[in-house]
């Protein structure tokens, strides 16, 4: 019988961060498009199909449309930190990792622990920048 390994426990890990996180960021993105009276299926479907080039144009798009009818609720903003600190951890290790997809699995996982709260300060909790509202 084939035993797993520490390796294959971690690439898991990285595959499932990057797919949660994506997801996670397609839901706050979608809940965010809802509140501002934007569609929240073109949004949901097209960060979904391309998610690398509709973060960014969902960021220069949601300048153009009106302010929130109501505050971020508690899973909108969890779900978001995830969304946001995930795929910012994904990124900030291919960025510092050497190229090898282990030691970025490697790297990501403590950066997940600092990019996930700070998400969470930077983006919604009032006080701090508070891009969320």
């Amino acid at each position: 019988m084939n035993e797993v390994g520490p390796w294959a426990i971690l690439g898991l890990s990285w595959v499932l961060v990057v797919l949660a996180s994506g997801l996670c960021l397609c839901y706050a993105i979608r809940a965010d498009a809802a509140a501002r009276g934007s569609s929240a299926f073109g949004w949901g479907v097209w960060l979904f199909l391309l998610l690398p080039i509709a973060i960014p144009a969902y960021a220069v798009y949601r300048t153009r449309l009106p302010a929130r009818r109501e505050p971020a609720g508690p899973l909108e903003r969890v779900l978001g930190a995830v969304g946001i600190g995930g795929m910012t951890a994904v990124i900030g290790s291919a960025l510092v990792s050497p190229p090898d997809p282990f030691t970025q699995a490697l790297y990501t996982m403590p950066l997940l622990i600092v990019a996930v709260p700070a998400a969470y300060l930077v983006c919604y909790e009032p006080g701090w920048r508070a891009l969320g509202t």
